[in-house]
C-alpha cells in the first residue's frame, strides 16, 4: 500500500522530524494528486498541518490558468491552505539565458521558496516517482554526468538555490502506474497535461522515444536504473566521507574565497579533486554550480599550470595558482590574512639618528648609542650610512647570513621562499646606503650578514626590529 510506504519512508528517513508543516507542490496532476490524498490521510498520524502550493509557468494558456483553478476547488474541498501562482517562464528562460525547461524548474523552485517563507516552513514536498528518476538517469547519462548525476534524485535533498530549505520526495521508489492505479481505486480526479505529449521536450521525448525502446532489452528498466541510482549514491556517500576529512585538513576560507593545499589536493585520488573544486566553487558562487566538464578541466589546468598563474573561472571567480596552495575567489573580493606585516607598494622611509617608525605591523626604533633594546632583531650600523624603509626595486640583491658573504637577487631569493608573487612588492626592506640589511618576513627579520658589508669591528647607531 502507498500510503503506508510514504509514512515509513517520512518517519525512518527523519526528514519532517521536528515539523510542524509541509509545503505540498500539487500542479492538479496524477502525482501530486495522489500525493496530496495520500499526506491528508496521513497528516494526523504525522502530527503535521498542509499547505498546498501551485504555479502555473504560463506555457499552456487557458489550460494552465484551468491546472490552477482544479488545484483551488481540490484544496478547498479537503480544506487545506493553498497558495497559487503565475509565472512567465518564457520572458524568464529570455532573462535568464536558459531553455524553457530549466527556466521552468528554477521558476517553480523560487516559488516554492517564496510560499516557504511566507508559511515559515522548511520542508517542501514533491510528487516526483520511480518513473520521473528513470528519467533523470537517462537524462543524466545522455549529459555525461559523473557519479552524482547517476545517484539521480534523492530522497531528501537540499532545494535548489535555496538550500535553507529541504525537499522530500516521499514517492520515489513508486511507479506511475501504481499512482494512476491509486488514484482510479480512491475516485479522484486529476488534470492531463497535453504538453508531456509534446517531444520536442527532452524530457518527453526520452519518455515516449527511448525508454519504451530500452525496456525491450529490460522490461524490468525501472528497477535496474533505481539500483544504479542507489548504488551510485552509496558510493558518493563513501567518497563523501572522505572529501569531508579531506577539505577539514586541505582548505581554509574568508569571506571571499578558499584556499587549498596544493600538496595535500595533488596527493589525493581524482574523485576527491573533482569533489574538493565543485565544492569550493559552489560555496562561493552562491547558487551556480560546476559542470563535470568544467571541473575536469579546472583539474588539469591546477595540476598543469606554472605557479603564478591565474583564469577565469565564472560565476564572478578566478583560480590562483600559488607555491602552497590554489586560490578560489571573487575577482573584486578581498584577498586572505596572509601572515605577513605588508607595507604600501612604493614606500620610500629616510630614517633619522633618534627616528621611530611603525607601518603596517613592522617597527623600526634608532638609537644613536647602543642600549639594551628588547626586540626581535637588533643591527648595529655604522653612524654615517643612510637609514631607509622602502619596498623592493628592479635589480635589488641581498647577502643572507650563511652564505659565505654572497649575495642573491632579491627576487631569487623571494622565489625561494615561496613569497606569493602578488605581495613581494609590499615586503619591508631596511636598507643602510641602498644595501639590503634586513627584510620582513612574517613575525620575523631576516638580516643580511654584515661582517660581509661592513667588516667584524664596527661600531655605530643600533636598530631595533620588531
Amino acid at each position: 500500500m502507498i500510503p503506508v510506504r510514504v509514512q515509513q519512508i517520512l518517519e525512518q528517513s527523519g526528514a519532517i522530524a521536528g515539523a510542524a508543516k509541509l509545503i505540498v507542490a500539487v500542479s492538479g496532476g496524477c502525482d501530486s494528486v495522489a500525493l496530496l490524498h495520500i499526506l491528508n490521510h496521513l497528516r494526523g498520524s504525522l502530527a503535521v498541518e498542509l499547505h498546498v502550493a501551485s504555479l502555473d509557468h504560463g506555457l499552456r494558456g487557458a489550460a494552465g490558468q484551468g491546472d490552477l483553478d482544479f488545484v483551488r476547488q481540490l484544496a478547498g474541498q479537503w480544506d487545506l491552505p493553498h497558495t497559487l501562482g503565475q509565472a512567465d517562464v518564457p520572458l524568464l528562460s529570455q532573462s535568464w539565458g536558459t531553455g524553457v525547461e530549466e527556466a521552468a524548474r528554477r521558476a517553480r523552485y523560487d516559488f516554492l521558496a517564496q510560499v516557504a517563507k511566507q508559511e515559515d516552513c522548511q520542508n517542501v514536498v514533491l510528487g516526483h516517482h520511480a518513473d520521473d528518476q528513470a528519467e533523470t538517469i537517462l537524462l543524466n547519462i545522455v549529459r555525461g554526468s559523473g557519479l552524482r548525476g547517476l545517484g539521480g534524485m534523492r530522497l531528501v535533498s537540499p532545494l535548489p538555490n535555496h538550500p535553507q530549505l529541504k525537499l522530500i520526495r516521499p514517492l520515489l521508489t513508486a511507479p506511475r502506474a501504481e499512482l494512476e492505479a491509486y488514484c482510479r481505486a480512491q475516485g479522484l480526479n486529476y488534470r492531463r497535461d497535453e504538453t508531456n505529449w509534446d517531444t520536442t521536450f527532452a524530457r518527453n521525448y526520452l519518455r515516449h522515444e527511448v525508454m519504451p525502446r530500452l525496456a525491450r532489452l529490460n522490461p524490468n528498466l525501472g528497477s535496474a536504473l533505481q539500483r544504479l541510482a542507489e548504488a551510485a549514491v552509496t558510493d558518493l556517500d563513501f567518497v563523501g566521507s572522505h572529501l569531508e576529512s579531506l577539505e577539514r585538513a586541505a582548505v581554509r576560507r574568508w569571506h571571499d574565497g578558499c584556499s587549498i593545499s596544493r600538496a595535500l589536493f595533488l596527493e589525493a585520488h581524482p574523485a576527491l579533486q573533482r569533489g574538493l573544486l565543485r565544492r569550493a566553487f559552489n560555496q562561493i558562487a552562491a547558487g551556480e554550480s560546476l559542470s563535470h566538464e568544467r571541473t575536469l578541466d579546472l583539474l588539469d589546468y591546477c595540476q598543469s599550470a606554472r605557479t603564478g598563474s591565474g583564469r577565469d573561472i565564472g560565476a564572478g571567480l578566478e583560480l590562483r595558482i600559488g607555491y602552497d596552495e590554489f586560490r578560489i575567489q571573487r575577482k573584486c573580493g578581498q584577498d586572505p590574512p596572509s601572515g605577513y606585516r605588508l607595507i604600501p607598494t612604493g614606500t620610500n622611509i629616510v630614517l633619522g639618528p633618534a627616528d621611530a617608525l611603525e607601518l603596517g605591523g613592522v617597527s623600526i626604533a634608532v638609537r644613536a648609542q647602543p642600549c639594551d633594546c628588547e626586540s626581535r632583531a637588533t643591527l648595529v650600523l655604522p653612524t654615517d650610512c643612510e637609514l631607509r624603509l622602502r619596498t623592493r626595486r628592479a635589480g635589488d640583491r641581498f647577502r643572507p647570513k650563511g652564505m659565505g658573504g654572497r649575495s642573491r637577487k632579491l627576487k631569487d631569493w623571494m622565489i625561494d621562499r615561496k613569497i606569493p608573487r602578488h605581495i613581494r612588492d609590499q615586503i619591508a626592506l631596511l636598507c643602510a646606503d641602498d644595501a639590503i640589511v634586513a627584510i620582513c618576513l612574517g613575525v620575523d627579520w631576516r638580516l643580511a650578514d654584515l661582517d660581509a658589508l661592513y667588516g667584524s669591528a664596527r661600531s655605530g647607531i643600533l636598530v631595533c626590529l620588531d
